[in-house]
C-alpha cells in the first residue's frame, strides 16, 4: 500500500545522524520483523553486536477519510493536454512506529534516548518521493513523538547475549498520504471539450459535473 516509502524515509533520516565510523546499525520494519532469523543468518549463531536500533510499524494503518471524496476521487489537476488529464489523488493515513535502542551498558542506552529524542522533535520532518506515472512528486510529513518513552529491558527474546538495555520511543506519523496519480481521458463532441469531474452537493454526497468548453469562434 505504498507505506514502505515512509519507512525508508524515516531510516534514512535517522542514519544521517550516526557518525560515519559508529558500529550502531539501524534496522528497518521488514528488517526487524526477520530480527531473529538475521541473527542466525549473519552472525552464524553468534551475538548480534550492540548497539542496535531497531524501527518497527504498528501492524494497523488508519484512514482518516475512507469514503469517496473530491480528494480521493477527483483531486488536483497537474497536467492536462486535449486527450487526458493526469490528477493527484489522496487518502489521509496515520501510522504509528516504535523505535528500540539495543545496548549492552544502561548508561549508554541512556545517553542514546537522550540523543534520539532531542533529534527527533526537533527536527520532525521528513520527505518522500512519489514515483508513479514518473511524477517524482515530493512529498513533506512531520513526526510527532509521542509523551510515554519506556524502558522495556525485560523482554523475554533471547536474541543477545548476556544483560542488555532496551529503551522504547513511540512515533507517530503526521501529514501522511496514500497516493494516486492517474491519467483520466478528456472527450470532445464537435468542437466542444468535455471535462467531467466530481463536487460535494448541498446531501453532501459526490455528484458528477459535466463542464462544456466549446472552441467554436
Amino acid at each position: 500500500m505504498a507505506i514502505r516509502y515512509y519507512d525508508d524515509a524515516i531510516v534514512a533520516k535517522l542514519k544521517k545522524w550516526i557518525p560515519d565510523n559508529s558500529n550502531l546499525r539501524v534496522l528497518n520494519p521488514n528488517e526487524t520483523k526477520r530480527l531473529f532469523e538475521m541473527h542466525a543468518d549473519d552472525t552464524k549463531d553468534k551475538p548480534i553486536e550492540l548497539p542496535v536500533i531497531a524501527l518497527s510499524r504498528n501492524k494497523d494503518i488508519e484512514l482518516l477519510l475512507n469514503i469517496k471524496n473530491v480528494k480521493s476521487f477527483d483531486g488536483l489537476k497537474l497536467m492536462q493536454t486535449d486527450m487526458q488529464t493526469m490528477q493527484f489523488n489522496v487518502i489521509p493515513i496515520k501510522a504509528q512506529y516504535q523505535l528500540d535502542i539495543f545496548t549492552k551498558k544502561a548508561d549508554q542506552g541512556d545517553e542514546y534516548v537522550r540523543n534520539f529524542l532531542f533529534k527527533l522533535i526537533n527536527n520532525p520532518v521528513i520527505y518522500i518521493e512519489i514515483p508513479y506515472n514518473n511524477t517524482n512528486i515530493k512529498h513533506i510529513a512531520n513526526l510527532r513523538v509521542l509523551s510515554t518513552v519506556s524502558d522495556t529491558s525485560d523482554i523475554s527474546e533471547r536474541l543477545f547475549a548476556g544483560q542488555f538495555t532496551r529503551w522504547s520511543i513511540q512515533i507517530e506519523l503526521q501529514d501522511g498520504f496514500l497516493f494516486s496519480i492517474p491519467y483520466r481521458q478528456n472527450w470532445k463532441i464537435g468542437g466542444v471539450d468535455i471535462d467531467v469531474t466530481d463536487k460535494i452537493g448541498t446531501t453532501g454526497e459526490i455528484e458528477e459535473v459535466i463542464n462544456f468548453d466549446d472552441n467554436q469562434e
